[in-house]
């Protein structure tokens, strides 16, 4: 005697918990970059208000206007 079932599959989530599409915060940049920053880079950077990965994008720009 042999029992075949067949479940559907539904694409509704049941019970509770779970990572909930479009939750979280959205990525701003493309890729992560970390790097050991000199002291006069340093000295620099500490002194920037606001994003510090918004003005090195903008001094990576500016400086390499006449690659891009």
């Amino acid at each position: 005697m042999e029992f075949h079932v067949e479940i559907e599959k539904t694409d509704k989530k049941e019970g509770w918990g779970g990572a909930r599409e479009g939750a979280g915060r959205k990525r701003k940049g493309v890729h992560y970059y970390g790097f050991r920053a000199t002291r006069e880079v340093h000295d620099i950077l500490s002194k920037v208000e606001g994003s510090k990965a918004d003005f090195i994008n903008q001094c990576i720009l500016k400086a390499c206007s006449d690659l891009v």
